[in-house]
């Protein structure tokens, strides 16, 4: 949900609708709706893509350790 919610921010920013969107990076709108919603069975080789095409980016790094108990 967080990184559909940074994919719409990102499209609203740039004052692009969906459909124009979804058509520069070479999805359905259906598709880029459904990230943006959060949809959590998606294809990560599009998803990649969107994000590509809005000049985003995807950084990996080791999960920060929860809080020790006291």
């Amino acid at each position: 949900a967080d990184l559909g919610a940074i994919v719409r921010e990102k499209r609203r920013a740039g004052g692009t609708d969906q459909a124009t969107a979804a058509g520069l990076a070479g999805v359905g709108a259906r598709f880029l709706g459904d990230l943006e919603r959060g949809k959590a069975t998606l294809r990560l080789g599009l998803v990649l893509q969107v994000l590509e095409r809005l000049g985003l980016e995807v950084r990996i790094g080791p999960r920060r350790a929860p809080p020790r108990p006291r």
